[in-house]
């Protein structure tokens, strides 16, 4: 127990050489587990900021633990060593004093590496997994009572389902076939879903162990027997299980650790694996993989370099997939010639692949093959290429331009053929408001005053289908893109550009809408029943929400013509003016009214780019804000949509396209309620209007309000649902068409055709239910397959957003080398924290052993105490919602965080303002001009370590000089 006591606060364990520890080593232990005991005996409950006076002796006596053993260690080696040894020690004095590593120990740690990633055997394997099976039965039974003999597991793979249905006629649980979900941020844990109720409280089963799971994939069907809920929890996380981490004089890992987050299956069995329960689910494990999900291609990075001897002596690269889901990727070496022709080897490093899985070996090795090549990493059109094929987003290619031909002349003239069944509003005053860079205009509005308070209020939606014929050669192309796709710099349309330009509400051109009528009061009161009409309009002007915002906050101002884009066909500034404040005050009471019904929102940050016009880089960021113009169009387009969903369902109510969004997981929302409890916060979720209110309440009464609602946005969107699709064939149950967070009864989407296929099915059902034309073709079976794909083809391209605008944030963040941010604390583990930062909204792992402060982790999931090495100033606590300064840095290519030094706060850092062009001018006259990404990268990794070899150097001469200082003083 002390051994790992000491391991665990990082400080080395010196040995004898017949085995044994040293005694004066084992006394240090012994005194500093009694302080622990002692600490743990006495804590009371503290302040959020308060440090008992414990817990900073404890840092003091690891600190004096650690520089007693290095001298120990150094003194010895030098005594004890031999002439050899002796000579190497002045060579490797030598190289540090030059500033360089020496190729002899470059290979040793390389060597070092290799030995911790030798393959176990099949029986290793077997072993792991008896283990596993076995801590988890004992852990639910007790460890004070013990395993009947043939309930513990001593076979092999074949006689798992045998053992299963031992442990199920003992009552331990029982055996199901579902789904299996990989944790996106460690592959070693997966889910089992128990019950399709959301409502319910019965937790997901949990496979801690790769092999325990069979290797299974994300989305493979499992037989897995499942332990019932019971009482038994994993490892404690009292005192005496937490150390002493970080404290690191430079940014630089160990020579047997690493930040990335490959985990290799091999190393997986590790004892500290059966502690990462996620709230208590019943541990489970896998007696065989059903069916196997057809996803078997992914993408990811490989270097052609350092092949890797697995079984039967054959070599293979490393493929590291873009998937965290996924282990660490195997290529045989014998089929990558073809890849590798005649390459230098500067031309085989780093390159972005699409690879097919073929199997996993008995080891848990995944084993691949290339498919082809996708670009080298650092580059960014091949990242975002390889973003999209990550996505399954790889059959998205340009229209052929004989489609673009279709529609690149300019549209015909309308004729009276065409007002049929057409309500012509080209003379009547209709706009467009939309972001400031927008092209795609799907939307319009008008506004008419009836009567002194009676106005008819108009949304006029882009007619794609009067373009898009169901069925023709175009349109079954377009269902099988079913959505445009946002990326960080570009859009990838759902239609052809020139269709996309055709059916925009450009300003001062004719173009064929479908609209939507309400006769209603000042204050959002329907006078009556929506009124539905294909139509013509010509919009008078485009505006941008900046331009109707400034209306709304100063409606007295004298505007002029300056103040606005060019208003056409007659109308002034005035005219728009006053309709811009009607749709106001009448979308704000709406507003009002639909969240007293009930109506739930959570605002996560969007971060919008500036972008270098030569080089495509991003210069600078901000975070898109909704303002009050934003929430008037978006009341509009809502009770539009919500007007459509009934008058389709209420005429085709077997093939109605809509949108259902069900209610979060009960379970989850409970484990948030206990963890705010805890800081003495209630969260009532027992609906979607008591769930809005307490936000709001926590929010407003919050020390830090804007901290606690980026905290509390992310912790919310974990539980909730996903919003789907849906043809209403089938749904009888008012619950299948509920609308969870809009808290109405039926919804659909119908006002943006121009980018999402469903909004066209549904402008089809409903011209068809005004007599337009015949109801479409499409059966309910081809309708539930169409939606599907509209879900999946919209989840991925929203995943492509999220990655492509996570890789413009690294580069970002790479070409200034440091970004400073505040950041509130969201989740504490053992080894790490996750934060997110309030300018930019992005969730941040805060690794431990990464930091130069010391992290006392003897107290987490609780809270953490950080100190500097030199303890000259007192310990501060970190806790759930403590707001933190922090820096980030790419490191091995990833998005790292690190925790302030003292003296690092003390310069007071200036909090990076994202869309500063000064800071960026500064930055380019402090360095020098570079050709390429590669070439800053590099730079930046040589004065990287650098600096590390030479604060290496330095704390050996601190440490000699301390070791002569002690030798005199005993001489």
């Amino acid at each position: 127990m002390t051994a790992n006591l000491m391991r665990l606060s990082g400080a080395p364990i010196a040995r004898r050489i017949d085995g044994g520890m040293d005694m004066h080593r084992q006394q240090q232990m012994q005194h500093q587990l009694q302080l622990q005991q002692q600490q743990q005996r006495s804590t009371a409950r503290l302040p959020a900021n308060q440090v008992h006076p414990m817990n900073q002796m404890r840092f003091g006596e690891v600190l004096r633990s650690r520089r007693d053993s290095d001298l120990s260690t150094t003194s010895s080696s030098s005594t004890a060593a031999t002439p050899q040894q002796q000579q190497y020690q002045q060579q490797q004095q030598q190289s540090d004093n030059s500033g360089a590593q020496s190729p002899r120990k470059r290979n040793r740690n390389r060597k070092k590496r290799t030995d911790k990633n030798t393959p176990r055997s099949l029986q290793t394997e077997l072993e792991a997994m008896r283990s596993y099976i076995n801590k988890i039965v004992q852990q639910y039974v007790g460890s004070e009572q013990q395993l009947p003999q043939e309930l513990v597991f001593k076979g092999d793979y074949g006689d798992l389902e045998t053992h299963a249905r031992r442990l199920v006629a003992a009552g331990y649980g029982r055996i199901v076939e579902e789904e299996i979900r990989v944790n996106r941020k460690n592959n070693r844990q997966a889910f089992i879903t128990m019950s399709t109720d959301r409502e319910t409280l019965e937790r997901d089963g949990i496979v801690l162990l790769p092999v325990a799971r069979r290797y299974a994939f994300e989305g493979d069907t499992v037989r897995a027997f499942v332990l019932n809920v019971g009482a038994a929890v994993s490892k404690t996380t009292d005192a005496s299980s937490g150390a002493i981490i970080g404290g690191k004089g430079s940014l630089s890992l160990a020579e047997d650790e690493e930040l990335s987050d490959e985990t290799e299956s091999q190393d997986s069995d590790d004892d500290s694996v059966t502690v990462i329960a996620s709230d208590n689910c019943p541990k489970a494990f896998v007696i065989a993989i059903v069916k196997q999900t057809e996803l078997r291609q992914i993408v990811g990075n490989i270097s052609f370099t350092n092949p890797t001897k697995l079984c039967d002596d054959e070599l293979f690269y490393k493929f590291r997939p873009f998937d965290l889901r996924m282990p660490m990727v195997y290529i045989p070496q014998a089929s990558c010639a073809a890849h590798l022709g005649g390459k230098q080897i500067d031309e085989v490093c780093g390159l972005l692949y699409l690879a097919h899985i073929l199997e996993t070996d008995s080891n848990g090795h995944c084993i691949a093959e290339l498919v082809q090549p996708l670009g080298r990493v650092g580059d960014l059109d091949s990242e975002l290429k390889a973003i999209l094929f990550h996505n399954s987003l790889r059959d998205i290619v340009p229209y052929e331009e004989r489609f673009n031909k279709m529609y690149a002349d300019a549209a015909p003239a309308v004729t009276a053929d065409d007002l049929v069944n057409r309500r012509d509003m080209r003379k009547s005053c209709v706009f467009t408001i939309d972001p400031l860079t927008a092209r795609d205009l799907d939307d319009a509005l008008s506004i008419e005053k009836i009567s002194e308070n009676e106005f008819e209020v108009g949304v006029h939606i882009s007619d794609v289908s009067h373009y898009l014929q169901e069925n023709s050669e175009l349109d079954n192309i377009v269902k099988e893109r079913s959505t445009s796709i946002y990326l960080a710099n570009e859009v990838i349309h759902m239609l052809p550009k020139t269709l996309c330009f055709r059916c925009s509400l450009l300003p001062g051109e004719d173009k064929y809408s479908f609209s939507v009528f309400w006769r209603m009061d000042g204050q959002g009161k329907q006078l009556g029943k929506p009124a539905f009409t294909r139509s013509i309009i010509n919009s008078c002007s485009q505006f941008a929400y900046e331009h109707a915002q400034k209306i709304i906050d100063y409606p007295s101002e004298p505007f002029t013509e300056d103040d606005f884009p060019n208003i056409l066909n007659g109308f002034t500034v005035n005219d728009i003016v006053q309709r811009v404040t009607w749709l106001h005050g009448i979308a704000s009471n709406m507003r009002t009214k639909r969240f007293d019904n009930g109506a739930l929102t959570i605002n996560n940050a969007k971060v919008r780019f500036t972008l270098d016009p030569l080089e495509g880089e991003p210069i600078g960021f901000e975070i898109e804000q909704q303002r009050e113009a934003n929430h008037m169009i978006e009341e509009f387009m809502l009770l539009a949509n919500q007007a459509v969903a009934k008058f389709i369902h209420d005429a085709f109510p077997k093939i109605a396209v809509l949108r259902n969004h069900p209610p979060p997981l009960t379970k989850s929302l409970r484990s948030l309620r206990e963890k705010l409890q805890a800081h003495g916060l209630d969260l009532d979720y027992s609906s979607s209007k008591a769930l809005q209110a307490s936000m709001q309440k926590i929010c407003q009464e919050a020390a830090d309000p804007v901290a606690m609602s980026a905290c509390l946005s992310q912790l919310l969107m974990k539980p909730m649902a996903r919003a789907t699709y849906i043809c209403s064939d089938g749904k009888t149950e008012p619950s299948d068409l509920w609308h969870y967070a809009l808290s109405i009864p039926i919804y659909t989407h119908f006002t943006s055709p121009i980018r999402r296929y469903p909004d066209v099915m549904v402008h089809r059902l409903l011209a068809a239910g005004l007599n337009y034309c015949t109801a479409p073709e499409r059966t309910p079976e081809e309708l539930h397959h169409l939606t599907k794909i509209a879900n999946d083809r919209k989840y991925n391209a929203k995943q492509a957003g999220d990655d492509s605008s996570n890789l413009f944030f690294k580069r970002y963040v790479s070409n200034r080398q440091v970004v400073y941010m505040r950041a509130v604390v969201m989740e504490i583990f053992q080894h790490m924290m996750n934060v997110v930062t309030l300018e930019s909204g992005h969730v941040i792992s805060i690794n431990y052993k990464m930091q130069r402060v010391l992290i006392d982790t003897h107290n987490a999931p609780n809270f953490i105490l950080v100190a500097e090495r030199n303890l000259k100033q007192p310990p501060y606590k970190l806790q759930f919602l403590s707001v933190v300064p922090i820096r980030l840095i790419i490191w091995d290519g990833k998005l790292t965080g690190f925790l302030l030094t003292h003296d690092q706060r003390q310069k007071g850092p200036n909090m990076e303002h994202p869309s500063s062009r000064k800071d960026k001018k500064q930055q380019q006259q402090q360095q020098p001009a570079r050709n390429n990404n590669k070439l800053i990268k590099n730079v930046h990794i040589r004065n990287v370590q650098q600096q590390a070899q030479e604060q290496q150097r330095l704390r050996r001469q601190q440490q000699q000089q301390r070791m002569l200082a002690l030798q005199k003083n005993s001489s």
